[in-house]
């Protein structure tokens, strides 16, 4: 049975289009594949507007904008949930107790797709960094011997922050094809519970408390003795602490690895990324001259530690990316070089532990701006009785960067890394980034 065969005629519904539309892809290929698609997004028609006249084009025939009627999800065969959506949503409650089959686009795709080599990108901050890194890396091995040759196998790359649609690669999905994902905390543990783990697990960082259930390490459960993983020593340390009893090979890397004689762009962080790139490519037999002229060719990404401006002597950076302690520590650490940070920090709640966060945080900052949000909120107190550092608040990412530069001394830097998910007038970390891109852009 193909995929399309599998669709055809079942009654879906997809909650959720993603904060930028990451789900269109896969609403479009379900309406091709002939399914009966009904799409549910708590934000309004108005916001929705541009997605849902290009789905429409293509064959949409129902949607619910503003809400989400439970009993409406009573008469499907299958709900299919946009990452915003856990599954413990109070409007799913009635569908799980009749028995309705509820998925991610990811968790669907690995019950349907042959098997696959899969390449899964961990840790709490650096993974999109890797991603980039790695996906013409993987491509390249992949690439077809001549121009009248198809491929020996495929690389398909799956990030949940970006348009492409991983049900759609169900269709093109090959026997030992390569799959790259950007796992999330959300698919470590969905992955977990269906008992699958890459087997090529790499680490950017260990991963933070919010990512796992019991270990951070639990996600390498089913590897096998011809799985491998690549990490840092800090991390391969790591499965000890945790007494992690690994059957894979374990790959350590270190930024070393990368030749000092390549044109390599990227600070410090970026080239313990570029190794554990480095590692990854020489895995899969990617030439040594093909991996140094990928990794010279790579660009930092924007919203993190993007250099948005520089006044007088002082830079300004995004680092929108960053959702978690762990994520500002490393951009701290990579800018400051003696106590020259004005921060900008805070958003929604993100599940992570902050202590480690305000005990180094005096070491590169003199003065932190608090942004609003539940996150900032439930940690505020701590982080305002800080020792030797300036604590402040204001009520937008605006009035932050006026502050800000009130708040420097000649070589300073401002860092935005929110370390907390976006919300509030935010909803995305794209758009909060944008926001703080115009606001010092008009300076």
């Amino acid at each position: 049975m193909t995929s399309r065969d599998y669709f055809k005629g079942k009654r879906i519904a997809m909650i959720g289009l993603g904060p930028h539309g990451e789900m269109i892809d896969d609403a479009r290929f379900l309406i091709k594949s002939g399914a009966l698609l009904s799409i549910y997004d708590l934000r309004s028609e108005a916001r929705l507007k541009s997605h849902l006249v290009f789905l429409r084009s293509v064959g949409l025939a129902n949607y619910v904008c503003g809400s989400i009627p439970a009993d409406d999800l009573l008469d499907m065969d299958m709900i299919i949930l946009s990452h915003e959506y856990p599954r413990n949503s109070l409007f799913l409650k009635q569908a799980q107790e009749k028995g309705v089959t509820i998925e991610y686009p990811e968790t669907l795709f690995f019950k349907l797709s042959p098997p696959l080599t899969l390449v899964g990108v961990m840790g709490s901050c650096g993974k999109a960094t890797v991603l980039s890194m790695l996906a013409p890396l993987l491509e390249s091995v992949c690439e077809s011997p001549s121009d009248h040759e198809a491929p020996a196998q495929s690389c398909f790359v799956v990030d949940p922050e970006a348009r492409g649609g991983i049900l759609s690669f169900l269709k093109k999905a090959r026997n030992g094809d390569i799959m790259l994902m950007r796992m999330t905390g959300l698919m470590m543990k969905e992955l977990y519970g269906m008992r699958i783990s890459p087997q090529v697990s790499v680490f950017t960082t260990v991963p933070s408390p919010a990512m796992y259930d019991e270990s951070p390490f639990e996600i390498l459960s089913y590897q096998t003795y011809n799985n491998f993983i690549v990490a840092s020593d800090e991390v391969i340390d790591a499965t000890r602490v945790y007494k992690f009893d690994s059957k894979a090979k374990m790959l350590r890397t270190k930024a070393t690895m990368v030749p000092s004689e390549w044109d390599f762009k990227g600070r410090s962080h970026d080239r313990d990324n570029a190794a554990l790139a480095l590692q990854v490519a020489r895995l899969f037999k990617v030439p040594e001259e093909k991996i140094q002229e990928i990794l010279e060719a790579w660009k930092p990404l924007k919203g993190r530690l993007e250099l948005v401006k520089k006044i007088k002597s002082t830079e300004f950076y995004n680092d929108t990316a960053s959702v978690s302690p762990d994520a500002t520590i490393a951009g701290m650490r990579s800018l400051s070089t003696d106590k020259d940070l004005v921060l900008i920090f805070g958003g929604a709640q993100s599940g992570s532990d902050y202590k480690a966060f305000s005990e180094v945080l005096p070491k590169y900052a003199h003065t932190m701006i608090l942004l609003p949000g539940s996150g900032t909120i439930r940690h505020r107190k701590m982080l305002q009785g800080l020792d030797g550092m300036e604590v402040l608040s204001v009520p937008s990412i605006e009035e932050a960067v006026l502050l800000a530069r009130e708040k420097i001394h000649t070589g300073d830097k401002v860092l935005f890394s929110p370390g907390f998910d976006a919300g509030g007038f935010d909803v995305s970390r794209k758009e909060r980034g944008e926001r703080f891109v115009r606001a010092v852009r008009s300076l």
